[in-house]
């Protein structure tokens, strides 16, 4: 709903109730930015893109659970989760912002204890990973090289490597 095309006469139809259950929920709304997306091969349209707000104090590093190429600092909680209805023979994961200054990392977990770690492996400054992904549940987390440094990015999904 675009709340910017609502009537007065809509408005005034939603009632009290309705803006006492926004308010609370708003509330209630946690205060990292996840999205949640399934994912069949073939999608449309491709890439399929996410938009989110990455960095955070946790380093990226201890959340993995291994050191190698696993840089930066993101929210405890994973940015994105991303269910495979099916196996991708090549699933590739992108993340850029528009800001030269930031320096956005990657962070992916997935089913049977996959864990890839991304940093400036595209254009020299943004992490990407591409690969066979089994199906399942994966969860993405978008870090900054810098400690509580936030940004806006988009993450970019394709079933081809990416640029």
């Amino acid at each position: 709903m675009n709340i910017s095309k609502i009537s007065h006469s809509n408005v005034l139809k939603l009632g009290w109730g309705t803006f006492t259950t926004i308010a609370a929920l708003a509330i209630a709304a946690p205060s990292f930015a996840q999205s949640a997306v399934s994912l069949g091969r073939n999608f449309r349209p491709d890439p399929a893109t996410l938009a989110g707000s990455g960095g955070g104090n946790v380093s990226i590093a201890s959340i993995a659970g291994i050191s190698d190429n696993c840089r930066g600092f993101a929210n405890a909680e994973p940015n994105h989760t991303i269910t495979l209805t099916e196996t991708f023979p090549l699933l590739d994961l992108l993340v850029y912002s528009s800001n030269i200054n930031d320096d956005p990392t990657m962070l992916i977990k997935g089913p049977n204890g996959i864990i890839i770690c991304a940093d400036d492996e595209s254009g020299g400054r943004n992490p990407q990973a591409n690969r066979r992904m089994p199906k399942g549940n994966y969860q993405v987390w978008v870090g900054s090289k810098n400690i509580n440094q936030s940004f806006r990015y988009m993450l970019s999904l394709s079933e081809i490597r990416q640029k």
